[in-house]
């Protein structure tokens, strides 16, 4: 296919708006090839385009640099509930085009606009397909203890004997909640609670983002030495990669969730550049937790970050039984999210799944003060769903940041 000649050439780099104008509508995008080959990138980041003169036939096509043949990138608008996918999205009243498109087969890939007077790369998009806000989960402990039921057969996500972990996917994703589940791959789970694991990878519907927490649960750092730092981290991804395939966006960890939110410089040294997020913990509300973590320069990494913005296993055991509807509960949470909400940032949820009954925690009736229904459940319907919010899992939220920052956008040459 033939371009049109160009006037000039610019260099663009990733974030900032127009770094430069042209009517050209063929772009050349690229990251690290080093650090794509470790991490994919794979998870769509949107790139910001300002056109004029548009016809009702427009297209976006892309391909890796290089490659022959072009995809269609299929089109979405603000009426359609859509996440973490490529597509590319026409704003009429503002001229604005976001196309959303990841790294798969190379580090650098060619999206070309057409059907339209003008093209101008404006600069990357804070958040997915340009969302007022952002709402990512994750739940600790997968695999730690016992009384989690990790592997237990299935009975459905109220029964009390269904694995904890599980029955808390089953609930996200029936939300359309993509969740974060930080993995302990050598405590209390089995190969039962792997086969579980893959199961739900293989639904192929992008519902979760396995993570390291560890080998097992240290707390501090004599806890460590039982195992040493290494196999607790790196043993646990090395775990997550021979029991686990088909994990979304492509074969790799990229988070670790600190086990305790326990954190020293020994972890930090053997996280450097081997993630791309070190999510923390603790057990309180953190109302100030609402936008992206800095990068850090010392480890190449995001964090250390991420802290829960409401705490939610503090608020859900507050009452017995745990999680029970409570009018004034649901309130409290929904209050926290609108504040988020509001102002364009980012809430951060999780909670402990093996702390709660599963019948009690995802109880789907409506709510009876004290007697029936969930406190949680009431809050998910609350957040979910929602047209302008990017639901999004920890590590790819951060592998979007990554991209965003890092990107570098040429025209592509005629």
């Amino acid at each position: 296919m033939k371009l049109k000649k160009l006037s000039a050439v610019y260099l663009i780099v990733s974030m900032g708006t127009a770094l430069f104008a042209s009517g050209n509508s063929c772009f050349t995008v690229s990251i690290d090839k080093a650090v794509w080959e470790k991490f994919g990138f794979q998870y769509p980041a949107t790139y910001v385009f300002r056109v004029e003169g548009a016809t009702p036939n427009w297209v976006v096509k892309h391909r890796d640099a290089g490659a022959s043949d072009w995809t269609f990138v299929e089109k979405r608008t603000q009426e359609n509930f859509f996440n973490g996918i490529e597509c590319a999205r026409l704003d009429q009243s503002t001229g604005k085009l976001y196309v959303s498109v990841g790294f798969k087969g190379s580090h650098a890939k060619e999206i070309e606009c057409t059907g339209f007077g003008s093209v101008v790369f404006e600069g990357m998009s804070k958040y997915y397909d340009h969302r007022k806000a952002a709402f990512t989960l994750s739940n600790d402990n997968w695999g730690c203890n016992p009384w989690g039921h990790p592997g237990a057969p299935w009975r459905g996500p109220t029964d009390d004997e269904s694995d904890n972990y599980q029955a808390a996917l089953h609930v996200c994703r029936s939300f359309h909640l993509p969740l974060s589940i930080a993995i302990n791959s050598r405590s209390a789970g089995s190969n039962d609670m792997w086969k579980i694991m893959q199961q739900e990878l293989d639904r192929y519907d992008l519902s979760w983002e396995p993570a390291v927490h560890g080998w097992t649960h240290p707390k501090n750092a004599d806890g460590y030495k039982t195992n040493g730092y290494h196999n607790e981290i790196m043993g646990c991804r090395e775990d997550i990669l021979k029991h686990l395939k088909n994990i979304p966006y492509g074969q790799y960890v990229v988070e670790h969730i600190l086990t305790c939110g326990y954190e020293d410089d020994e972890i930090q040294r053997i996280d450097d550049g081997e993630f791309i997020f070190l999510r923390g913990f603790n057990w309180l509300d953190n109302p100030d937790s609402n936008d992206y973590v800095p990068w850090n320069t010392k480890y190449r990494f995001y964090g250390i970050g991420g802290l829960n913005t409401k705490g939610y296993d503090r608020w859900l055991e507050s009452r017995e039984p745990k999680g029970r509807y409570y009018a004034a509960d649901v309130a409290n949470a929904n209050a926290i999210f609108d504040r988020v909400y509001q102002m364009g940032g980012i809430f951060y949820g999780l909670w402990h799944p093996d702390r709660f009954k599963n019948s009690v925690i995802y109880d789907p009736r409506p709510g009876v003060e004290g007697k029936e229904g969930s406190t949680l459940m009431h809050h998910l319907a609350y957040v979910a769903n929602r047209k302008d919010v990017w639901y999004v899992a920890n590590g790819w939220l951060y592998c979007y940041r990554y991209v965003a920052e890092h990107v570098k956008v040429t025209p592509a040459k005629p």
